[in-house]
């Protein structure tokens, strides 16, 4: 007698979650095109080598900080581009300039949610500290972790364009 074929289901689907969760963050990190007649924003990303956080992938949280700044920015309609970078050590000084240092994202209470960053502009050289920004959430149970995570991204990246826009546009 043949015995029957028993195929795991989450051997096929788990891949093409996979898939699909990386294509989504890479086609939102990606930016219309840039118009060469406008000034570029770098916006440079740092983090901690040594890692004493509840969250410790660097590098996806770098490119989920990249994909929901870059989408409050663009929302912004700033009249500039924005360049994203990882770490700060080959970039220049000149120009404007974005400086995140992302601190951590943790639980202080129960059922909440905390991201801090420090954040600096530099504007050819002149120094302008917003200081750490903190955002708190307070997650729906049984929500992805991913989209708790872009939420409050999202929420951090709207009270920087706040500072933005006080120190160069001028609104507040």
């Amino acid at each position: 007698t043949m015995k029957p074929l028993s195929i795991n289901p989450l051997k096929l689907i788990l891949p093409l979650l996979v898939m699909g969760i990386n294509s989504t963050l890479s086609a939102e990190s990606h930016s219309g095109a840039k118009d060469p007649d406008k000034p570029t924003m770098l916006v440079v990303v740092a983090d901690s080598l040594v890692s004493h956080r509840a969250y410790h992938d660097d590098l996806d949280m770098y490119i989920r900080i990249k994909a929901n700044f870059g989408k409050v920015f663009e929302k912004q309609g700033w009249p500039m581009n924005f360049d994203f970078e990882r770490w700060s050590a080959s970039v220049p000084d000149g120009g404007l300039q974005l400086r995140i240092w992302f601190k951590s994202l943790e639980e202080e209470t129960i059922g909440d949610l905390v991201f801090r960053a420090w954040v600096t502009l530099l504007d050819d050289g002149q120094k302008t500290d917003f200081k750490i920004i903190k955002v708190r959430t307070y997650p729906r149970p049984g929500r992805a972790v991913y989209e708790n995570i872009d939420e409050i991204l999202s929420l951090a990246a709207e009270e920087v364009a706040k500072k933005l826009d006080e120190h160069l546009f001028d609104k507040s």
